[in-house]
């Protein structure tokens, strides 16, 4: 049960900024695993950022992207850090969701009000200005 929370967690991080992405092919890079211990709350007290990135490139052997079964790898040594089982940690990875941090742009009147437009474009652009052919 925990361990299939797990694996929709790493697809999740996996599929960041992607589509169609299934274990089968799910793939995540060193940031994206650093961004999922971070959110997770894995990184705090004996495990640092460095202990993470470190732990990372030991378990992907200088390939740039690591798999599921490599992931968890990657979460066996990091419950050996902190002391706990790894049932622990699919647990608190059970409860993680993907922050997706993203900013909304701000109102801007001379851009978002059609009613200020000025010139051509207060007739619908340059080709209905023109009399488009």
């Amino acid at each position: 049960m925990a361990e299939d929370c797990a694996q929709q967690v790493f697809i999740k991080y996996a599929s960041i900024g992607k589509t169609g992405v299934t274990l089968a092919n799910a793939t995540v890079d060193g940031a994206k695993f650093a961004k999922l211990c971070r959110e997770s709350r894995l990184v705090c007290g004996a495990l640092t950022p460095m202990d993470v990135e470190a732990i990372y490139l030991r378990v992907s052997k200088g390939f740039s992207r690591i798999n599921y079964e490599t992931f968890l790898k990657a979460l066996a040594e990091i419950a050996a850090i902190k002391k706990v089982s790894l049932d622990a940690l699919f647990n608190k990875l059970a409860e993680v969701d993907p922050l997706a941090a993203t900013t909304k742009a701000d109102y801007v009147r001379h851009h978002d009000d059609k009613s200020t437009y000025t010139g051509v474009y207060r007739h619908g652009g340059p080709r209905h200005a023109a009399g488009a052919k």
